[in-house]
């Protein structure tokens, strides 16, 4: 029987075919804009300046950007892989042994994500024309200072094909393999308080980091304090982030009379770093515009005051060029952020089909079907959002307050986007609409 276990894992169904396309189009999304950062943070990293925030600006790009990108991809490669529970479940009562269930089901996510990854790096092969109209350092950017050297083509896709096949097992090692625990999704234990402890830890250490740095360190000591600060602030917001948004929605559980807000609730409970992964990117968003806007914002008053006389040329490009890297950044995380909002929430309506056939069946509305889901996004969202950015604006407090008073337009305007950020994690929960009504009006509910 095991034999044929590679064959009946690979007979497609209707809904892991739609998971197959889905993954097939994130990938190549994933690949495309994994490129396109690549190559902005080349252009600035090569810019004739003598300025040393050009290189900072390189680095920091590819380094925000890497986050949205990676879980864009990893959360899609286990969704890939955890969308497979029957056929794995029938795999297991048939005899196959947990280790060979394990690589068939890798390996298939691992051969679609490098399908999608091929498309996305002959898409990506046209980014460096779509880009040469960008202006940096006063100028228009070439194509030729967008391609990347050959290594770089050669090293970029097979990385993005190993993060799938490592999220993929991942997301397999979440579910006990065993006959009934593949179907009844047996997961790991609740997520510790000590990651609350860590994240507090952490964030007293960046605050005090930040207020201890001046001129006297040099610019190399205080580019890598603040490179330091960045990552372990970003590495705490994924250790803290799950928690948080379980702790939310199991209290919204125990006092809500609201059936849509406990559907939602008890579903985010039941996986609450699934419902942080998919709004991660708004998290990396929000800590990166308040602080960034603020710097902005006293930059742009500087630079229209007297001070502007004794400004050099390259210090008020690289101010202009900031204003770029903003925008490509906050684009970048928004566009990543809608895609995995609706590749998610597809899945999750496939996934969760009984459910929603279930509900429907007691007579709830659709309508209000859809504010469970709706909210089942938004809450975290919103957590995201707003704790990133006070923990943002904790670290960077003397340039908010600055921002705050000679400024407030800038400090406005990233709230404003970050308004729109939400706007667009909605629209990207009301795009599966269609799905959920297959799934709910389909003749074959009954099954």
């Amino acid at each position: 029987m095991n034999r044929r276990a590679p064959l009946m894992l690979a007979r497609p169904g209707k809904r892991t075919a739609t998971i197959a396309v889905m993954q097939l189009i994130a990938a190549c999304l994933t690949t495309v804009l994994a490129f396109a950062v690549a190559m902005l943070a080349r252009a600035f990293w090569l810019v004739p300046s003598p300025e040393a925030g050009y290189p900072v600006l390189a680095v920091g790009l590819a380094g925000a950007l890497l986050v949205p990108l990676v879980t864009l991809g990893s959360s899609t490669a286990r969704l890939a892989a955890r969308s497979r529970d029957d056929r794995l479940a029938t795999l297991r009562l048939l005899g196959t042994s947990a280790a060979r269930v394990r690589r068939i089901a890798v390996t298939e996510v691992t051969l679609m994500a490098a399908a999608g990854v091929g498309l996305g790096t002959a898409l990506a092969a046209a980014l460096p024309f779509a880009f040469e109209a960008l202006p940096v350092y006063g100028d228009p950017l070439g194509a030729g200072q967008l391609w990347l050297p050959w290594w770089a083509w050669a090293a970029l896709p097979p990385a993005l094909v190993t993060v799938a096949a490592v999220s993929a097992l991942a997301g397999l090692r979440a579910v006990a393999l065993t006959p009934l625990g593949v179907r009844t999704r047996q997961n790991a234990p609740r997520l510790s308080w000590l990651r609350a402890v860590v994240a507090l830890v952490v964030l007293v250490a960046a605050v005090l980091l930040v207020q201890l740095a001046s001129p006297g360190w040099g610019v190399v000591a205080i580019v890598a304090a603040l490179a330091v600060t960045i990552l372990s602030l970003m590495a705490v917001l994924g250790l803290v982030g799950p928690l948080a948004v379980g702790v939310a929605a199991r209290v919204t559980a125990a006092r809500t009379a609201d059936p849509a807000a406990l559907v939602a609730a008890l579903g985010i409970d039941d996986d609450p770093r699934a419902a942080w992964r998919a709004v991660s990117g708004l998290a990396l968003a929000s800590f990166v515009l308040v602080p960034a806007g603020s710097l902005l914002g006293y930059l742009d008053t500087i630079s229209r005051s007297e001070s502007r006389q004794i400004m050099t040329r390259d210090q008020l490009l690289l101010f202009a060029d900031t204003r770029t890297m903003l925008l490509a950044l906050t684009a970048v995380s928004f566009v990543v952020v809608a895609c995995q909002v609706a590749l998610t929430q597809t899945a999750a309506v496939l996934e969760r089909r009984e459910l929603y056939v279930a509900l429907d069946r007691i007579g709830m509305p659709r309508a209000v079907i859809d504010r469970s889901r709706r909210r089942r996004v938004m809450h975290p969202a919103a957590i995201a959002v707003v704790g990133s950015a006070a923990s943002a604006s904790l670290v960077a407090a003397p340039v908010v307050f600055i921002a705050v008073a000679v400024a407030p337009l800038f400090l406005a305007a990233a709230i404003g986007i970050l308004v729109l950020g939400m706007f667009l994690v909605r629209c990207g929960v009301a795009a599966t609409g269609p799905v959920l009504t297959r799934v709910i009006t389909a003749p074959s509910r009954g099954e």
